[in-house]
């Protein structure tokens, strides 16, 4: 078994040095939280919670701390809407559905604590495409879940970066 050479050796670390100076992490790496979102409330209306806990869930991963009411926060986070849906792309000449559009659809505002005018909402939408090969009705359920599931984590991502960008 040969050695690697000093040359080698020096290329390698070269590369990696390279990949952790320019900012490259693994997917589901948790940027620290900006001190900026310190004492954030999250709001969300009864019907919903998968968006507003998915944020909350980022929130707190990134050691932000939330305040625990509207009364004791610095700002507040409202999710005003979130939406899924789904449309049909293309079908097989049986009539059985091949392709499917998901939609995630989602407003929110966010204001200093003790603000009385309502700050203009921001909209934000996703979509992914869903492709079937198989005629099992099970496995196209789950899948459609897990891709719900990874489009709340995306939309609640963009959020906290709007979030910092804009609390500043």
């Amino acid at each position: 078994m040969q050695r690697p050479t000093l040359a080698m050796r020096s290329v390698a670390l070269s590369a990696l040095l390279l990949l952790a100076g320019c900012g490259f992490h693994l997917k589901g790496y948790q940027q620290a939280g900006s001190p900026d979102l310190d004492g954030l409330y999250i709001e969300q209306q009864e019907d919903q919670g998968g968006l507003a806990e998915q944020v909350r869930q980022q929130l707190l991963i990134s050691d932000v701390n939330l305040a625990a009411s509207a009364a004791q926060a610095k700002n507040i986070l409202r999710i005003l809407q979130e939406r899924f849906g789904q449309r049909v792309i293309s079908v097989d000449a049986n009539g059985k559905v091949l392709e499917y559009e998901l939609q995630l659809q989602a407003s929110f505002s966010v204001s200093k604590a003790g603000q009385q005018e309502t700050p203009q909402p921001q909209q934000l939408e996703l979509t992914r495409q869903l492709t079937f090969s198989g005629s099992d009705e099970l496995s196209r359920r789950s899948e459609a879940q897990l891709i719900r599931g990874d489009m709340l984590a995306d939309m609640a991502a963009q959020i906290i970066r709007q979030l910092q960008a804009r609390l500043k």
